[in-house]
């Protein structure tokens, strides 16, 4: 990357870290550009050289935080494991641990708001695209589980990781919905959830390992 790209870069990083400061402080609502622009010692007129509206700075914050979660994940699933539930178990604290690391979950619901309002906006369609490559990791984990000889080999993959996709991304819903539920409250939560399934699709001779 060269020296101009790289001065736009830190530019959008300002503005992003700026804008959900004030997005904090004031309200999505009542956050303009013009103050998120000076607040970046930036023009309003050149705000709009990097992001679009605020749905944009939102979306690019989003964006960046999923991008560690997913590399995050990756690297946990291919970690060594005792068996399934307790990679299933390591991948859902992953999760939960590295989301919200730069994007509070004041800002999450405003998120998934903004995605459910419009459901034909860019920003809706984007959010989307998030959820199903993390859908898309959740089978790959059921893929490496089986090449462990966790999972047994004749689980269908897709409609298993789809639904453990599905019941953390509920729960998701619900995590950022409070104030006061923690990560390891998640955790217990899940791992109930999901401990019949667990015991149906593991192989028998390091399932109750």
């Amino acid at each position: 990357m060269g020296l101009r790209e790289r001065k736009k870069a830190a530019t959008a990083l300002r503005i992003i870290e700026e804008a959900t400061r004030m997005f904090q402080e004031e309200g999505y609502e009542n956050t303009r550009i013009e103050d998120v622009a000076a607040r970046s010692d930036l023009s309003a007129a050149t705000f709009y050289n990097y992001f679009r509206s605020k749905a944009d700075i939102l979306l690019s914050s989003v964006s960046a935080e999923t991008e560690v979660v997913l590399a995050e994940a990756d690297r946990c699933i291919d970690a060594p494991h005792s068996n399934a539930a307790a990679a299933f178990d390591a991948l859902v604290m992953t999760y939960f641990t590295t989301s919200f690391t730069s994007t509070p979950r004041s800002l999450w619901r405003i998120a998934v708001s903004q995605s459910m309002l419009n459901p034909e906006s860019e920003f809706s369609k984007r959010y989307v695209e998030m959820d199903i490559r993390l859908s898309k990791q959740c089978c790959r984990f059921v893929q490496v589980m089986q090449a462990a000889q966790y999972i047994r080999e004749d689980v269908p993959h897709k409609p298993i990781g789809e639904l453990l996709f599905n019941n953390v991304n509920m729960n998701f819903i619900a995590y950022i919905r409070s104030d006061t539920l923690t990560p390891q409250d998640i955790r217990a939560v899940v791992g109930w959830q999901s401990a019949p399934i667990f015991d149906l699709i593991s192989c028998k001779d390091v399932a109750g390992k």
